[in-house]
């Protein structure tokens, strides 16, 4: 198993344009106005103490082995004076990245995925695999290379918006 160093991001800010794009790692995020864009990635260590209690707690992921669970965190914030619309927020997997199915959620959030390097999105139900020389077949969540959120209304005034996955680290 070799240690890979997970990725602490960065906020950003967003004013109706793709923001991240030139950074593969960080969230990209389109708005109908400006939003800040920060991101988490965690995971869970459980401790047993001598009386056998058993607790757990989030940190920062640091470094993780072949096997752990990362437990992503976006949170999307509206700095500014008018509601938000149109939020879309996209999230690269990292290489060795596998996406857990069913575990994109926010609130009011419609989820669509990529399986083709972010070129199309859609509903995990509508993705297609055609690997040369292979017939075409449904889309996995192994095969995931984008999850985005698409906010559903209006980000208010001052709101943030908490949006989450889980992955595993092959």
């Amino acid at each position: 198993m070799r240690p890979f160093p997970a990725l602490l991001l960065a906020g950003l800010v967003c004013a109706g344009t793709a923001v991240g794009a030139n950074d593969p790692d960080l969230p990209v995020a389109t708005a109908s106005g400006p939003v800040e864009v920060t991101a988490d990635v965690e995971r869970l260590r459980q401790t047993r103490a001598r009386d056998g209690t058993v607790a757990a707690e989030f940190v920062a992921a640091g470094r993780v082995r072949a096997g752990e669970e990362l437990h992503y965190t976006l949170r999307v914030r509206n700095p500014g004076v008018a509601p938000v619309r149109d939020v879309q927020v996209t999230k690269r997997l990292p290489f060795g990245v596998r996406y857990v199915d069913g575990s994109a959620v926010g609130p009011a959030i419609k989820a669509e995925f990529s399986a083709d390097g972010g070129n199309r999105f859609g509903p995990a139900r509508d993705l297609r695999i055609a690997a040369p020389g292979q017939p075409e077949r449904p889309a996995e969540p192994r095969d995931y290379t984008h999850v985005r959120w698409i906010l559903q209304r209006p980000l208010a005034p001052g709101a943030t918006a908490l949006l989450r996955f889980r992955a595993h680290f092959e």
